[in-house]
Order: structure tokens, then sequence, then C-alpha cells
């Protein structure tokens, strides 16, 4: 079933709901789908409001003179709505004065953290709209919890219990010890499933492209193995001082040691070296890019990360250094079939979105080649068990909704074929 289809099934499916979410893969044409429910509804809805991770204002600018140049948009970049209290108060009161809105959230996950302030005020927009609808690609990145209030801002009636009790019934928590509290694994996903289901289309990229996996491991030198060992220990004694353990200072310090050491440089020299080709090269931090190399950063204008795409595929560049935190999203970049993760993330959302940027429609070649540079430290094995486990947790989810979907497909072609 091609992808064309995949978007009718979609639409059918939601366009008789108020509410919905399409968790369809990267690629595979949601944005095109969410435009298409917004145009048949706008007869009935004078506000439609687009809520989007600010680097995605001019893309879906784009997508929608493409798919619907007569549908009147109001863009939002999500981050706004979260720092600024005038635009959000702005926003609040265009839905409030609105007869019927209809709001989508694109990148859903941006609202998974309930007690953030960009949450709360996108779930009080929610509350006011007769349509709404969220797209994403990776709908969680840590555990089941990350489902919850992207659903409830759909409709609270849903998940009809609380936070607190959604984390009881599908969370098992350590007991005792450091990580007394937390989150051990997630129990209870087909049950789950089966709730949110009526609600969700899922769908993957259906491309005659192989992705082909591989890593490149290097060896810090002596002194960069002491230097390594001497910011953990300067870490871990700031943190003794102070009389607590901060992981994120830890984790920080150490991958910013990492990911600009010069064996990590030479690493990743050799292997576009080895590569040939051009290659779109994904670091976390800036310190990652060598000097005088092409970019995209975040503080570059949508203009100037245009311009450097362009550079890019047009010119002898051989690689398009780009930062997580912008390149992650938006950006189409299949005239490329190489990618490598310098620096890799814990958001597995993150990584998952830097594949899509050669892994869509339009990729001529018959593979795509993703390269990761590793080294053998404690804080990457760390970081393997982590993206491990986020993982299997998500192949679980699909797989449950995959199974549900055979039976929806089976009742389709029935009907049209």
């Amino acid at each position: 079933m091609n992808n064309t289809d995949t978007q009718q099934r979609a639409f059918n499916k939601l366009n008789r709901l108020k509410v919905g979410a399409l968790f369809m893969e990267m690629g595979t044409g949601k944005t095109k789908v969410a435009l298409d429910l917004m145009a048949s509804k706008s007869r009935k809805c004078d506000l439609l409001l687009w809520i989007c991770p600010c680097s995605l204002k001019a893309t879906i600018a784009d997508e929608r003179a493409k798919w619907q140049p007569g549908l009147y948009l109001e863009v939002v970049g999500c981050e706004s709505i979260g720092a600024s209290s005038r635009i959000y108060l702005e926003t609040l009161e265009k839905v409030k004065n609105a007869k019927c809105a209809f709001i989508v959230v694109d990148e859903s996950l941006k609202i998974k953290n309930i007690g953030a302030k960009r949450t709360q005020r996108i779930l009080n927009l929610g509350k006011l709209a007769a349509y709404k609808l969220i797209l994403n690609g990776t709908p969680l990145t840590k555990n089941a919890l990350d489902i919850y209030t992207q659903i409830t801002f759909l409709s609270p009636k849903i998940l009809s219990e609380s936070f607190q009790e959604f984390k009881r019934k599908y969370c098992e928590f350590y007991l005792r010890g450091d990580r007394k509290g937390q989150v051990k694994r997630c129990v209870n996903i087909p049950h789950l499933v089966s709730r949110i289901k009526p609600y969700i289309f899922d769908a993957k990229l259906d491309l005659n492209v192989l992705k082909s996996h591989s890593w490149r491991r290097y060896v810090l030198s002596p002194e960069e193995e002491y230097l390594y060992e001497k910011t953990k220990n300067d870490i871990l004694d700031y943190c003794t001082e102070n009389d607590k353990i901060d992981f994120y200072r830890l984790v920080t310090g150490l991958y910013h040691f990492l990911y600009s050491c010069e064996s990590k440089r030479h690493a990743v020299r050799d292997l576009l070296q080895d590569i040939g080709g051009k290659a779109v090269v994904f670091v976390k931090f800036l310190a990652s890019i060598p000097d005088g190399a092409l970019r995209i950063v975040g503080e570059m204008s949508t203009e100037e990360r245009t311009r450097a795409i362009e550079e890019f595929k047009t010119s002898d560049e051989q690689a398009l250094y780009i930062t997580y935190g912008c390149g992650a999203f938006g950006l189409n970049l299949q005239f490329v079939n190489n990618l490598v993760f310098a620096d890799r993330t814990w958001d597995l959302a993150q990584m998952e979105q830097a594949e899509a940027r050669i892994f869509r429609l339009g990729q001529k070649e018959t593979e795509v080649n993703y390269y990761y540079v590793v080294t053998n430290t404690g804080l990457e094995k760390m970081l393997d068990k982590n993206l491990g486990r986020k993982t299997d947790l998500l192949k679980e989810i699909k797989n449950t909704i995959d199974t549900m979907n055979i039976q929806e497909r089976e009742k389709w072609l029935k009907k049209h074929l």
C-alpha cells in the first residue's frame, strides 16, 4: 500500500472524529493529512491554529502553500507560548473569541512534561477548541508517561484518571536505593493502546530503501583517558560537597569533554574520508563542529539555513554539520544518503527525527547509511542501555498498534477493493 493510500486512510479515519492523533513516521505525509483535515472543517471553524516548534514555522507555511493554498492558518511556536506570556495571552484571546477553533499541535512530544509551563498553557488552549489534532512520528521517548498529556490535550475523557492514577496503572517503580520512586518499567501496554487506539492513526514510511547502521569506534589517548577521569572526579567532588549528585551536570560535563576531544574529531574526519560522498553530521555541541565547516545551528535564521542547504547541495562541500536542537525537525535532506551521528543524545525522538532527514519521500538511493561514532566509556554504555530500553518500549507499543491496524486495513480493503 503506497503513501497516498495511507494518507487517504488516515483522513478517512480521523475526519469522522473531533479529536485525533497522527502518529505517522516522518516522511509519510502527516502534515498534508492534517492540512486536509483542517480544510474539511474550515467552513465550521473560524480559527485554524497550528502550534509547532519555531524551527518548523517556515516549513508549515511552505506545506500549506503547496497542499492547501486557500487555507488561512495561524502558526505559533510552542516555545513562544511557553516563554512569552504576551504571545500566550494573545493566542488564548483568539481561541476564546473564536466561535469554533481547530488546533493542531505538531511534534506533540513538546508537551509531554505535565509540569512544564508550555504544556499547561497548550492544555488550556485545547480546552477551548472544538477540534484538536496531535502530530508526532515518535509518541514517546522515555516511558508510557510521555503519552498522558498528549492524549489529555485531545480530551481528558479518553484517559479519565489523574496523572498519578495513570502512573500507578502503567508503571512499576523502584522501591529502594538511589532510584527510589523512578520508573522501573512500563506495564499493561496492550490495555493502554486499546484505550487510545480509536483516536490514533499510525503508519510506517513505505519506501523501497534499505537502512544500514554501523559503528565507528575510537580509542581515547592516555592523556584523554586521564582528563576524562579527572573531569568525572571533579564533578563528583563538587556534587559531594553540595550533598547532591547532579546527574545532568555530570553527564553534560563528560559528554562535552568526549565530543570535543581530538580522538573523536579524528574518528569523524577518517569516517568522512572513508564514506567519500556527501554526509550530514549531527552534533550536540557547537564545540564538535570543526572550524570553518558548513553548518546549521540554532542562532541561524530560516534564510541562512536555506542558503546553507543549497550550498551543501550544489558545492563540493562534503559535510553539513547540524545541531540537534535546530536540525532534527523539518529539514528535507533526501538528496544525501549518508548520516553521521558524531554526537548522540539521550532523546530518542531527536535521533529518530535526525534519521528521517534523509529517509523520506524523494530519496533516490536504494540504501541510506547511518554511522555512530562511539568510544568505550561507562557513559557511552549507559547511553546504549538507556536508548535500548526506550526503543524496546516504543516497539511494544508500535507492534500492538500494528496488530490492530491489520484488522482495520482488512476492513478498509474489503470496503474499497
